[in-house]
């Protein structure tokens, strides 16, 4: 019988086992519930039944391969004690997964599975993984299910699995499996702004429930034995280590969930890159950020547009304006934030879509457009901001209080439809005696409550003085943004110094047509006056005498005004130098004023007031996406993501001050030791004071261990007292293991024996005699 037990190996080797199936179980199940969340871009097929049975396989290889390796190891082999021993299961994955993978991807064809592997697989993979990185820069979220995405989907989540089995199971750092596993979320997160609940919660429970089945501190008892802390202060550390790493995976999921809308330009814009439109697919973004630089634009043709009766006549075409693809109302001091789509009825070619009855002219016959898309994809179709009829194939919805056509699904290149134009009666003087009743939605003259609120009205209004009609108002506004000698065109916006970034370009004067549409679009609203921000295209270029060009390059933002009976009219504050010349309903030159005075770019005042900024405490974010191109069609609020995510902190951190607080009162009423725990306490007491025995040292025979090293060290015998208690505890421990009935000692008792055995042997060490023999005995006489 040695001090550690044959059966007590044994019941190690058992819970060994159990730890190892259970968190292989839970690393496959957060793994593949996080790979779950590739659905959000990938739509459905076949490769999600492949990529969970990789993952299952390699988890049964894995912890195959961990439970052979570990038999017949010591049980209390140190936590971080990996060494090779703990790469051989990850490395025995990554091989079987590769093998796997060129067998299932590497064949000829895209059907069966190919288990002679061979030079040609490796080429063959290579060749489809390829292909579907090219397919995830062509493409747009969600992409249909192909044989190369499902390559990249499954061999992502193969080397994710490989990785957190690795943190797991071979360095048992089981708070730190929520870091690989990011890796399936972040595309999901940058693209679409979201992971789906589902997986979020099952993730999430699957890494806390890691956290408490890997405790490298839990005894294997005797059954029928009391499981008790060894002592006090050590629950205390063990329970704030869980504690600790259960609010470290929270706040990294909870703030990976909840912020990611957040992601500061300087993070989010190569995930951006990488994952949406940077190659020659076109795509316009809707969450616009005040703050962000205009980013480089594709040059790519998005599409071209034809007027099919100039080319029949021969005859030249002129502009229809520019082309919208959807509008947007919310503004939170930074960015804009579209909300969720409302589906109308579905387009029907012989209805005029309009969100009113439109004041068409009876002068100016309808106009036929023929629109061929070339790179540009989105749900959304781009249409002239007049009056128009669609006639389009497939099932496409008209949303008239944003005056847009949405599909269930994305463009693709070569697809064709065609609209018919009906021009309204837009001129200065049927705009400025424009009359009736405002749309009833508050949002349209929502300003953000910033502490620059009431200048921004100020300033609106000074530069609006002498305007009689809400007209005159807005080409006021438009002229004084159109002044070269007030504002600069520049696609590097400067930092600002307060959190109200429409104060910050008034002050700054510097920015790219998201600055000067947003601006003007706040301002008139401060007046009052129902206004909104449209994004799309401008003309593009003619190549011929009737067909037109719109590149990447051509991405446009513009305020539209709303005048009762004539609807949303659009306006051009941005400079000419990239927007061209205002539109002729706007051009303070062209119109003649009624009864009040229409400023001309002159008569605006060049050197309004610029006061200081103060320090602003309101804090105003929103999505940092791109301003141009490439960007998402889901947006997210990155003010609402933050403070859900501060909020999240917050409750994680009560939750953790609750669990102190209990483990606190847990130790004051913590059950009393047994003779198991006891015994480790003096082990552990004894090792600190140099007091160490072999594995194979008997239970029985520990005392006379124990008492030879005192000696040795000290010259002198160990004081019966302590031999005596020393004694009674090994006797109490051996009786509990291996008596078939025994009675068990009093906790106070076990204590006693073991408190009596440190402190005799601590009083022998520290209070020893020199030896006369010993090499550095002083002289005795």
């Amino acid at each position: 019988m040695t001090a550690t037990s044959p059966r007590t190996d044994h019941e190690v080797q058992r819970a060994t086992v159990r730890r190892v199936v259970a968190t292989t179980v839970l690393v496959t199940v957060a793994t593949l519930a996080s790979f779950r969340a590739l659905s959000l871009l990938i739509g459905p097929g076949d490769w999600t039944g492949t990529g969970t049975w990789f993952v299952l396989g390699l988890a049964v290889v894995t912890c195959g391969t961990r439970l052979l390796l570990g038999r017949g190891q010591d049980g209390r082999r140190r936590r971080h004690d990996v060494g090779f021993r703990g790469l051989v299961p990850t490395l025995v994955g990554l091989l079987v997964g590769c093998w796997a993978l060129l067998a299932a991807f590497g064949g000829p064809t895209s059907r069966g599975v190919d288990l002679a592997i061979s030079s040609a697989s490796v080429d063959r993979l290579l060749a489809r993984f390829t292909a579907g990185q090219r397919l995830i820069v062509e493409e747009v979220a969600p992409i249909d299910a192909s044989f190369p995405l499902a390559l990249i989907a499954v061999a992502g989540t193969v080397l994710v699995f490989l990785v957190t089995d690795l943190v797991v199971g071979g360095l048992r750092l089981p708070a730190a499996a929520a870091l690989p596993l990011l890796a399936l979320w972040l595309p999901p997160l940058v693209i679409e702004g979201s992971v789906p609940p589902v997986v979020f919660v099952v993730t999430v429970t699957a890494l806390l429930l890691l956290v408490a089945v890997d405790n490298p501190h839990r005894t294997p008892r005797r059954q029928g034995s009391q499981t008790t802390p060894v002592r006090p202060a050590t629950h205390g550390v063990r329970a704030a280590g869980v504690l600790a790493s259960t609010a470290t995976i929270a706040v990294l999921a909870l703030v990976a969930g909840t912020a990611a809308g957040a992601i500061p330009q300087v993070l989010r814009s190569p995930w951006s890159s990488f994952f949406t439109s940077a190659g020659p697919t076109v795509r316009l973004a809707s969450d616009l950020d005040m703050e962000q630089n205009l980013g480089a634009r594709s040059d790519e043709v998005a599409l071209t547009y034809e007027f099919p009766q100039d080319t029949a006549l021969g005859t030249s075409s002129t502009s229809i304006g520019p082309l919208r693809m959807f509008t947007l109302t919310g503004f939170d001091g930074r960015g804009w934030r579209r909300g969720d789509s409302a589906q109308g009825p579905q387009v029907d070619p012989d209805q005029v879509l309009w969100p009113e009855s439109p004041a068409t002219s009876g002068a100016t016959a309808p106009r036929t457009v023929d629109v061929t898309l070339r790179t540009l994809r989105d749900e959304k179709l781009v249409l002239p901001t007049e009056p128009r009829s669609v006639d389009v194939d497939g099932e496409w919805f008209y949303d008239e209080a944003r005056d847009e056509v949405t599909g269930n699904t994305a463009t693709a290149p070569g697809m064709t439809y065609s609209f018919e134009v009906f021009a309204r009666d837009l001129t200065a003087g049927a705009l400025r005696s424009s009359t009736g009743d405002d749309l009833d939605d508050p949002h349209l003259v929502e300003v953000p409550d910033t502490p620059y609120r009431d200048r921004i009205r100020a300033l609106a209004e000074e530069i609006t003085a002498g305007t009689t009609s809400r007209y005159d108002a807005g080409v006021a506004l438009q002229s004084f943004f159109r002044d070269g000698s007030n504002f600069t065109y520049s696609t590097t916006v400067p930092d600002g110094e307060t959190d109200d970034t429409v104060w910050n370009f008034l002050q700054d004067r510097e920015g790219y047509c998201v600055q000067f549409a947003t601006s003007m679009t706040m301002m008139a609203r401060t007046l009052g006056i129902p206004a909104r921000l449209a994004v799309g295209f401008l003309p593009g270029e003619r190549t011929s005498r009737s067909v037109y060009q719109v590149t990447g390059k051509d991405s446009h933002a513009w305020p539209e005004l709303y005048f009762p009976g004539h609807g949303w009219v659009r306006f051009e504050p941005t400079p000419a130098v990239q927007a061209g010349p205002v539109p002729s309903w706007a051009d303070p030159l062209i119109g003649t004023p009624g009864n009040g005075t229409t400023p001309a770019p002159g008569d605006v005042p060049t050197n309004l007031g610029r006061p200081e900024a103060s320090p602003g405490t309101v804090q105003t974010t929103a999505p940092s996406a791109g301003a141009g191109l490439g960007g998402t069609d889901e947006p997210t609020s990155a003010g609402r993501g933050w403070v859900m995510g501060a909020l999240a902190l917050v409750v994680v951190l009560v939750l953790s001050a609750l669990g102190w607080v209990l483990a606190r009162r847990r130790r004051s009423v913590a059950p009393e030791p047994d003779v198991e725990s006891t015994w480790t306490d003096l082990v552990q007491d004894l090792d600190r004071l140099g007091v160490r025995w072999q594995r194979s040292v008997t239970l029985r025979n520990v005392p006379a261990a124990v008492a030879r090293q005192v000696e040795e060290r000290t010259g002198r015998r160990l004081s019966d007292p302590t031999t005596d208690a020393l004694v009674a505890l090994t006797s109490e421990l051996e009786a509990q293991r291996y008596a078939r009935s025994w009675s068990a000692s009093s906790p106070t008792q076990l204590v006693a024996w073991r408190d009596a055995v440190v402190s005799g042997v601590r009083d022998e060490l520290s209070d020893r005699p020199a030896r006369a023999d010993g090499p550095t005995a002083l002289p005795v006489g």
